[in-house]
């Protein structure tokens, strides 16, 4: 009998989500407007309809946006080689991260700190 060995090391696209998206029932007539009236809503008290779904990725997608901006703002008010030795990154690696707007999340939140 042979015994398997088992990973327990993570692979390299696997990634902790530390923000995760939640999802909320009957938001959708006030977060979103369908050719200007209040979006419908069809939620259940189990299931939460398409409208809300959408709306909340629609406000999740914004407030990311926004925090994108908070720290491209710091980044270039504290500049780039001091913002690089603080996260103990490359200056290219942090310039890389600007030009595809990919920001890791633990880069943010050490910016903030």
């Amino acid at each position: 009998m042979k015994l398997e060995k088992k990973h327990t090391h993570k692979l390299p696209l696997e990634t902790k989500v530390e923000s995760s998206i939640r999802i909320m029932k009957f938001v959708a007539p006030r977060l979103m407007t369908v050719n200007g009236y209040p979006s419908p809503c069809e939620c259940t008290a189990t299931i939460t309809c398409a409208y809300c779904v959408q709306a909340c990725l629609l406000w999740f997608e914004k407030k990311a946006k926004a925090d994108e901006e908070k720290v491209i703002a710091h980044i270039k008010k504290k500049g780039l080689r001091k913002t690089a030795r603080d996260l103990n990154t490359q200056p290219s690696t942090i310039q890389y991260w600007l030009k595809s707007h990919n920001l890791p999340q633990w880069a943010a939140q050490r910016v903030y700190e």
